[in-house]
């Protein structure tokens, strides 16, 4: 893959302004060394089981080696280790997708490869399967009207459902488990059958109206482990289709959003400490390396080894849109996102599910995106803390990420309480390369305002401004209101107090409700840092009444923020639409609302996800 890049760079200098494509075959062979990506990690799983300990660190060991067809023995002792010695409790949906996933691979049927399972391990696995499920699984979970009920946390919720699912599917070709019946009297294969028609609606439910509610987080990383098994072992051809082209559309998302395997743009879910500051717990990282040969290498992190391990690869047009950062040019991508909770709560619902609401998800995400930095935010109306769901307002990132290194970063964020996590901090408004960023009074928990600048920008302050220079783009930053002072990073506001701190600087806002003004810039469409300082020194800027209105470089516009919260914010005078027609909206990925049909285009390349078809 580094051939592929230093050409493109090549050419660029060589070359400029002609622009470039990849050819299939250049991508083709990216994606053809995901086998060879695959198998030195799990030779290392192999080796030095990750984690040292745990359900996990068996359940990794034994895909690993009997996936390789080595130490299968072993491996078969590791499962029966964890039949037999680990308990079942209310913890086990984070395992159950790997153990499904060894089922399904390696039992003495398998249309993949059978019999790698010894009859006992194959006969203590099932027992497992039926005992976590019998209990807890009822048919009411499989209505396919409650796609957008979710228990737990959506990653919680994924992996215990699409668990529910896979234990049915098992069970039901399983000639001492499929006569019979959960404890709510539902057969096994009413059970099947019911969770098949709950996953073919979710798929079509989220691919219309915004996918993820974590959208960015991390924790994505475990709801796909339902999906990957979907998409490798699901009988049911119309649901397999569908989830092999959710995954299309969540690569798809993901590739246009980032640099150097970091993703950009506004995301939930994104912890105080090492979570915010560094690009190595990026969304999708991990996985990335095994399809695109980008991010973090031969991880063995037991969320990844569904993926590492499916059959599943995405369309080259999606792969080109993950190499090509340069053939990306500039562009927007607006799209609309699910966090607004059903209110009033329906009767049924359990104080632990989220109820979410399925024809308006009130989040507008808007990102700008350039080969050189991403800026992105998650738009939202000004609503009480109730109005959302957990998932969707807590610890929400908006700012700026830069090319060169992983962790180059602007961002804006609160201090933590000492227990539990921020809510609902800030909104904001966006075009192009400026941003607006302001707390809300309706936050719960947040401490405080400031702005993460990381170690690797280069910082000047003057007239007001403060100003920042990446490898390759420009930043400034601009408290509205009231002092500022520089605080170094510490332990205390950190996630967990044992987390490093970064080399980094936080600028804290004396008033915390001051809006702040980020606006990033391209070093190529200046001749030096000092005419871009220029240029933003005669951006207007007041801030009058309440009311700021600012006017960016170039097209941006005039952003306009009532700082009083009582009214939307503005482009160029037009009060944001947060119910626009596309629900994906940029030049390579185009949806309408809940039509059910996404495009995928990258140059010639094109692939049409059709949802609807049966």
């Amino acid at each position: 893959m580094r051939n592929i890049f230093l050409n493109l760079m090549l050419c660029t200098l060589l070359f400029p302004g002609i622009a470039l494509t990849l050819e299939d075959k250049e991508l083709t062979d990216v994606l053809t060394g995901f086998e060879a990506r695959r198998d030195a990690m799990l030779k290392e799983q192999v080796a030095n089981p990750y984690p040292a300990d745990g359900v996990w660190r068996y359940a990794d060991f034994a895909l690993a080696a009997l996936f390789r067809n080595e130490r299968v023995g072993d491996a078969n002792d590791a499962i029966l280790k964890i039949c037999r010695e680990f308990p079942i409790d209310d913890q086990y949906h984070w395992h159950i997708n790997l153990l499904h996933r060894i089922y399904f691979l390696f039992h003495r049927e398998s249309k993949f490869f059978p019999g790698r399972l010894t009859p006992e391990a194959e006969a203590a696995l099932l027992e497992r399967f039926w005992n976590t499920a019998r209990e807890g699984c009822k048919i009411e979970y499989a209505d396919p009207e409650r796609t957008w009920w979710i228990w737990g946390s959506e990653n919680h919720g994924a992996m215990r459902w699409s668990g529910f699912w896979g234990t049915a599917q098992i069970l039901s070709k399983a000639p001492d488990y499929r006569d019979r019946k959960y404890s709510d009297g539902t057969p096994v294969a009413e059970m099947a059958a019911a969770w098949n028609r709950f996953y073919r609606r979710y798929a079509r439910e989220r691919v219309g109206k915004g996918m993820l509610v974590e959208n960015g987080s991390g924790y994505t990383k475990y709801t796909l482990q339902g999906w990957y098994n979907m998409a490798d072992f699901a009988e049911d051809e119309i649901l397999q289709k569908r989830m092999k082209m959710l995954l299309d559309l969540f690569w798809a998302d993901w590739a246009i959003e980032q640099l150097d395997a970091v993703r950009g743009g506004g995301k939930h879910r994104i912890y105080t400490g090492r979570t915010s500051t560094q690009g190595e717990f990026s969304q999708g990282r991990g996985l990335a390396w095994f399809y695109f040969d980008l991010g973090t290498p031969k991880s063995q992190h037991p969320s990844l080894m569904c993926g590492a391990t499916s059959a599943y690869r995405p369309p080259l047009c999606v792969v080109d849109m993950a190499l090509d950062v340069e053939g990306r040019g500039t562009y927007e991508y607006i799209s609309r996102r699910p966090g607004l909770n059903l209110l009033p709560k329906p009767e049924g619902a359990d104080d632990d599910t989220y109820v979410l609401r399925p024809d308006y998800g009130g989040i507008l995400r808007y990102t700008y995106c350039t080969p050189d930095f991403v800026i992105g935010a998650s738009m939202v109306e000004v609503r009480p803390q109730t109005d959302w769901s957990n998932i969707s307002s807590q610890n929400r990132w908006d700012g700026v990420i830069f090319a060169g290194h992983p962790d180059s970063r602007i961002f804006v964020q609160s201090l933590k309480p000492k227990k539990g996590s921020v809510y609902n901090t800030h909104w904001s408004v966006q075009n192009k390369g400026a941003l607006i960023v302001q707390k809300l009074k309706t936050h719960k928990g947040a401490r405080g305002f400031r702005i993460w600048f990381s170690g690797d920008l280069k910082r000047t302050e003057e007239s007001g401004w403060t100003f920042a220079e990446a490898k390759s783009a420009y930043a400034a930053v601009r408290v509205a209101r009231g002092g500022t002072r520089w605080e170094p990073d510490t332990p205390e506001q950190h996630r967990e107090e044992t987390d490093k701190t970064d080399d980094g600087m936080w600028l804290a806002c004396e008033d915390e409700y001051s809006p702040i003004i980020i606006e990033a810039a391209r070093k190529t469409d200046f001749r030096d840092c000092d005419e871009f300082k220029t240029a933003i020194k005669k951006n207007q800027l007041s801030l009058k009444d309440a009311v700021l209105q600012y006017t960016g470089m170039g097209d941006a516009g005039t952003l306009t923020l009532y700082t009083d919260w009582t009214k939307p914010p503005e482009m160029n005078g037009k009060a944001i639409d947060f119910r626009p027609k596309m629900v994906y909206d940029s030049p390579f990925i185009q949806s309408e609302w809940d039509s059910g049909v996404v495009v995928l285009q990258k140059d010639t390349r094109r692939v049409v996800l059709d949802f609807n078809e049966e």
